[in-house]
């Protein structure tokens, strides 16, 4: 295919490998891309193209969607500094110039879609297609927009070096996402016959997100948050949560009820790499041969995060691995089928039942070491006997190649975005509905009432531990609490890393001038190669 070259260094026409088994690209003809983009097949191939960018942004591990919060804090010299306790955090930052650099690439190849939308022959799906890349390009500026604040908008294919780009406000990057997904919401379908594909429930949620967030800005308007919560409401589409938490992220059950949109990783497109790595940051550590899975241990859960589900909220066992194997087999437990090293109970009624525990499976269970919730669990020098995040494990055996697929928007967020919307407006009932929702699905059973809160438990705060208990892990969370004005406050108040530089009096926080850093820092390499200014944010200056 023909490779463009984009000399400012913002970005380049990446046209890479299938994001799943129903985005496959062929070119058998050796056609150039302008003939070939102009067929049916050349033109599916070019969104599918634009389908797989979604992998580029993703696939490094999850730094910068989860250092750096109240959930998640840095461990070991791997761990990015500057992004998990802010003090290093510069221009040559090389994480955030990755996610740059990667998020214009892919913005890169939607335009090149929505260029050929217009020129390509006929056919039944093309009005979707061009919805889909629409909907892409509009959520990769929404990403953008979170993280750097104004930047350049680049809305047609690049087909020559550009040397110069103005920056945009904020306001204006909101404006055209907002335009864009509702322009997308009309033109894509409302089922899809390829599961991944976007749908208008997708479009909806995102939606519901980009105008609650808008909302929260300095130019946002109390509309946002009515249209967030009309939006979100609108994707909900009068559906409870009837997926048990801890299916939604079961062994091979990627396509659930619950999924919205998500990124897919089928076991054909792994055979030669192409897994992202957000199973692995987390530990607990495994380098032994024979364990099946590497793991790091490079961010580790916060004292905050292990503490925050009630006892009877099973969402603690559906985010973490209760139990370890030998070898190390991660969420593919049959039962009966491995002896179990560890076991983490961590409520009162699973420590009063170890012994009951032990007698159901005494041939795989009479040696495990019980380790219950306490300070070790969190402790720096722990690097093992913890539970490991099981939302994303991997599963890598002699006969199994399994990487979970990542979720960009399921229904129990779209819930909680609809309580935050409501919250906003001053609907506390509705807030308080739309919670209760997310709760009665993740109670114990015999405990849904115990898990019912009132109209009088909900403020910013709550919002913020509920958004932990059910989305931990899943790439929220630094934007929920740039969002919400909490990132300073509760990294402050949760993360050891960030706690520790404030108690010897550095506030990691402060940047140039006395701006904050909220922002990211535009990267060195885009002011460098710019012939003129490219402006930094004011943190960085």
């Amino acid at each position: 295919m023909k490779k463009l070259i984009y000399l400012s260094g913002i970005m380049s026409l990446l046209l890479v490998c299938s994001c799943s088994d129903f985005l496959e690209e062929e070119n058998k003809s050796n056609a150039t891309a302008e003939s070939f983009y102009l067929t049916e097949v050349g033109y599916e191939s070019l969104i599918n193209s634009a389908y797989a960018t979604l992998r580029e942004v993703y696939e490094p591990q999850p730094y910068m969607f989860l250092a750096g919060t109240d959930l998640f804090f840095g461990t070991g010299q791997e761990a990015p500094l500057g992004l998990t306790s802010y003090q290093t955090l510069t221009p040559g930052t090389s994480q955030v110039a990755d996610f740059f650099q990667t998020l214009y690439e892919s913005i890169q190849v939607t335009n090149t879609a929505l260029h050929y939308a217009e020129l390509t022959e006929s056919f039944d799906a093309l009005e979707s297609r061009r919805g889909e890349a629409r909907f892409l390009r509009a959520y990769y500026y929404f990403l953008l927009v979170q993280h750097f604040g104004g930047v350049s908008l680049v809305t047609e294919m690049v087909q020559e070096p550009i040397t110069h780009f103005e920056r945009a406000s904020a306001s204006d990057i909101y404006q055209f996402i907002m335009s864009e997904m509702e322009q997308a919401l009309n033109e894509v379908p409302e089922t899809q016959s390829d599961f991944g594909r976007v749908t208008k429930r997708a479009v909806q949620h995102m939606l519901a997100k980009v105008y609650l967030t808008h909302g929260y800005e300095e130019f946002g308007q109390a509309s946002d948050f009515e249209k967030a919560a009309s939006y979100a409401d609108a994707a909900i589409n009068n559906e409870t949560l009837s997926v048990p938490f801890a299916d939604i992220f079961a062994y091979e059950n990627d396509a659930n009820a619950e999924v919205l949109f998500s990124i897919q990783y089928d076991e054909a497109s792994l055979l030669n790499g192409g897994a992202h790595h957000w199973d692995e940051p987390y530990g607990p550590l495994i380098t032994a041969t024979g364990e099946g899975v590497f793991k790091q241990l490079r961010l580790k859960v916060t004292e905050y995060l292990w503490n925050v589900f009630g006892e009877y909220d099973s969402r603690f066992e559906g985010t973490f691995l209760t139990v370890r194997t030998s070898p190390y087999v991660g969420a593919l437990i049959e039962e009966g089928a491995y002896p179990i090293s560890m076991y983490y109970p961590r409520t009162a009624e699973q420590m009063a039942d170890t012994v009951n525990w032990r007698a159901a499976d005494p041939a795989n269970r009479s040696e495990t070491e019980i380790v219950p919730l306490s300070e070790w669990w969190w402790n720096l020098n722990n690097q093992s006997e913890y539970p490991a995040l099981s939302k994303y494990d991997r599963v890598q055996l002699p006969d199994i190649r399994y990487t979970h697929d990542l979720f960009l928007a399921r229904l129990g967020e779209t819930y909680l975005i609809a309580a935050e919307a409501y919250f906003k407006m001053g609907n506390l009932t509705q807030a308080k509905d739309r919670v209760n929702e997310v709760r009665r699905r993740a109670a114990m059973p015999g405990h849904e009432a115990d898990m019912l809160i009132t109209e009088a438990d909900i403020d910013v705060d709550f919002i913020l531990d509920e958004r932990a208990r059910e989305l931990a892990g899943e790439g929220h969370r630094w934007t929920d609490l740039k969002r919400t004005g909490k990132l300073i406050e509760r990294n402050k108040m949760y993360n050891p890393q960030v706690i520790q530089l404030v108690n010897s009096g550095i506030d990691p926080f402060l940047g140039a001038n006395g701006h904050f850093k909220i922002l990211r820092p535009i990267p060195l390499s885009v002011i460098a190669l710019d012939s003129e200014e490219y402006p930094q944010n004011p943190a960085y200056e």
